[in-house]
């Protein structure tokens, strides 16, 4: 039985600009206990389209064409106050920033309790008792319905926000990104349980995100948005199989598998049209491999390419042949080999030769890392160019007078605790683990942003906490950091040209041309192109791959010798993602950047990392080579972080997380090990004596009294039972 019918439905956002387009004739179904995964690039038009189905678009947004029929009635015929009732009670949503869809000043469960009571007609009593119920659906203790929103952790405020979603028992369910911005294991467990939620109500559930491999583990059927229309729409299975449109075919490439890795990724070169001027044919034609003249007219429409499928390709009786072609990535950069076969690049010069020159524009041998990791040579094996030596980093939080108000103490976080490492040039180590682990306060440390508390951090020999003036201004351009958030990291009233040209006035840079050249050899290497058009640019004229790209320019402006890139592309679309992950990969390999990667997510510093350095409450419980750490992982901390990571296969099977929820407040240091109180194969020695640390001889060290039990990494089953 169809629960949600959409036909022809158009949508449009008028602008100072002009009209947007931004859903243009989209017709789906959706049954009743379907799971529908809503797949797409940011500006698709995923999020309109929900805000459509239940009448919350913004003043400048109107539907002006088609139906929505929700249980055989046209929701565009409701009053305002017939669709006010229909929310929450059968079509209820969990926005796309529900970690902040909670009222600060409000106990969570007074916020439950009144939806119950104004929407539900619920008494007080049988709304307190409804809430209880809820946060035991969720997972959740009734404890916490007397807390406020501050006081839960972000895993905590998603299962709180979804339990206000049931709260009603709709039977329409729609999520928006449920899962973006949440840690690796966090994100399992919330996908847990939209997955035990929707087998025990039998839940209609429309998943919006851009995220495939969470589509693959929760949902049994595909739509996928590109430019305000569905371009394919398939059963789960056979859409991961074979793909039966170049743009699915272009995002499944360009999501990195954990079981199954990529030498390399799939970057979508490119961008949506400008839907205030939609192209006549085809709306990805820019961006295809397989473009052919006909495409650039012919207008394709959905149609059934197969059974219960629908795709809008011309090409769509080729795919089986297209797809073998579509797995070279070279294939996807045509349009980006072109360009870069002449132009500014090349006065860049032969960084190698650089070196060899005794040019104090580089340090170390470009690549000197990789190339003797691949054949197997001794040199540069000694040549490091950072050592960390039992670093700790300490803060002060509460006490003063406001504590003393309140009746607080003055605690200590000990965000770093004891930690070592050495980095060689143009080596690349991930920083792995869940928020409050130390990988962000790490980072800092090392480009002195901070100053620890203990130990040495030595930088070419010499020591950062003996560095100031001239000197601390010398190691300021050899080392920069790559901010989390793009949006904000570029000042929003400069223009790009003097978002970029700062650095180098700081540093000396006094003739105007120079710094100009400067400036467009580096966007130009960080393919943005032609550069002189990004200019006069301001960032909000950009879109996030774009940004990030500047912010990785005005990073690499001063050509650095060490880089710290904290979660560089965790705000990005899959196919945007790839291109920077891709980017900054064949940079660190040419300019010889030794780098470091921040990231919760395995899959990502497996295919840009040398080696991999698992961190927990400030300490690191084991570092390796990547495939020792994906492959063979010894610490169950590690092996938890693995079981995590969702895979973009619906074949494979996670498997189950076995660790216990939340990670303790850094406040107090722990006896034994601090992943005692999480780990499932906890003994007595762990609660009192500190982990030994056990090396082997390919330098994989592991901090736990187990080690060598853990032999094999956690077991990724296909639907067969075998391993993947």
């Amino acid at each position: 039985m169809t629960i949600l019918s959409i036909r022809n439905l158009k949508v449009d956002y008028a602008t100072q600009d002009g009209v947007v387009q931004a859903v243009d004739g989209v017709s789906l179904d959706v049954a009743e206990g379907q799971h529908l995964g809503l797949i797409g690039e940011s500006g698709c038009g995923k999020t309109t389209l929900l805000k459509a189905i239940v009448q919350v678009l913004p003043r400048n947004g109107r539907i002006v064409a088609g139906e929505i029929n929700f249980k055989g009635t046209d929701l565009l015929q409701l009053s305002r106050t017939d669709m006010r009732q229909l929310r929450w009670r059968e079509i209820a949503t969990i926005p796309q920033a529900s970690m902040d869809s909670l009222n600060p000043v409000q106990r969570v469960g007074k916020q439950l309790t009144k939806l119950l009571s104004v929407r539900g007609g619920h008494d007080k009593r049988a709304a307190k008792r409804r809430a209880v119920d809820l946060f035991d659906l969720v997972g959740l203790d009734s404890d916490r319905l007397s807390h406020y929103p501050h006081e839960f952790s972000g895993g905590m405020k998603q299962r709180a926000v979804i339990a206000m979603a049931l709260a009603l028992e709709p039977s329409l369910l729609i999520a928006d990104e449920p899962v973006t911005a949440l840690d690796v294991i966090v994100q399992h467990q919330i996908l847990e349980v939209l997955r035990r939620l929707e087998e025990e109500l039998n839940l209609t559930v429309m998943l919006i995100t851009h995220d495939i491999s969470v589509v693959a583990q929760v949902c049994d059927s595909v739509a996928v948005m590109y430019a305000g229309r569905i371009v394919e729409q398939a059963d789960a299975g056979p859409f991961f199989a074979s793909p039966a449109h170049p743009y699915s075919l272009g995002l499944q490439q360009a999501f990195p598998n954990l079981a199954r890795p990529r030498d390399q990724l799939v970057s979508i070169e490119g961008y949506p049209p400008d839907l205030r001027e939609p192209p006549t044919g085809c709306r990805f034609a820019e961006r295809c491999p397989f473009v052919l003249d006909a495409c650039h007219s012919d207008d394709p429409q959905l149609q059934l390419v197969g059974a219960d499928r629908y795709a809008a390709c011309l090409r769509s009786s080729e795919m089986d042949a297209l797809r073998l072609q579509a797995e070279d990535p070279a294939l996807w950069q045509q349009v980006e080999v072109v360009q870069a076969t002449a132009g500014p690049q090349e006065t860049w010069g032969d960084s190698a030769s650089r070196a060899q020159d005794g040019s104090a524009e580089w340090a170390g041998q470009p690549g000197a890392y990789a190339d003797a990791v691949a054949t197997g040579s001794d040199s540069g094996a000694d040549d490091i160019l950072l050592e960390l030596r039992d670093v700790s980093k300490r803060f002060k939080v509460g006490g003063g007078l406001a504590g003393l108000l309140r009746g607080d103490k003055e605690q200590t976080v000990y965000a770093v605790n004891n930690i070592s490492f050495s980095l060689r040039r143009g080596e690349s180590l991930g920083l792995a683990g869940e928020s409050g682990c130390g990988k962000s306060t790490t980072g800092k440390l090392l480009v002195k942003l901070l100053d620890a508390s203990d130990g040495e951090i030595d930088f070419d020999g010499v020591d950062l906490t003996a560095l100031d003036g001239e000197n601390l201004l010398g190691f300021r351009r050899r080392a920069q950091l790559m901010f989390q958030n793009p949006f904000e990291a570029l000042n929003p009233r400069f223009t790009l040209y003097r978002s970029l040209t700062e650095p180098l006035i700081i540093h000396g840079w006094t003739d105007e041309n120079e710094r100009l050249e400067r400036v467009v050899e580096t966007l130009d290497r960080v393919n943005l192109r032609p550069a002189e058009v990004f200019l006069d640019k301001y960032p909000h004229q950009l879109s996030g791959g774009q940004l990030q790209r500047v912010v990785l320019a005005r990073a690499l402006v001063l050509q650095p010798d060490f880089l710290v890139a904290d979660e560089p592309v965790s705000m990005l679309d899959v196919s945007v993602r790839a291109g920077i992950l891709n980017t900054t990969r064949r940079l660190a390999r040419e300019l010889g950047l030794a780098t470091v990667y921040i990231s919760h997510d395995l899959s990502l510093l497996q295919y840009t990392c040398d080696r991999i350095a698992i961190m927990y409450l400030g300490e690191i419980v084991e570092i390796g080579p990547s495939q020792q750490i994906i492959s063979n992982p010894q610490h169950p901390y590690t092996q938890a972080l693995i079981a995590a990571v969702p895979v973009p296969d619906p074949t494979i099977e996670n498997p189950p997380l076995r660790i216990r929820e939340g990670v303790p407040r850094p406040t107090e240091q722990f006896i034994g090990c601090p992943f005692s109180q999480r780990c499932p194969e906890v003994m007595e020695a762990c609660l009192s004596v500190r982990p030994p640390q056990v090396s082997d001889d390919e330098g994989h060290i592991t901090q736990c009294h187990l080690y060598g039990e853990h032999s094999a990494s956690p077991k990724l089953k296909d639907s067969n039972g075998t391993r993947a």
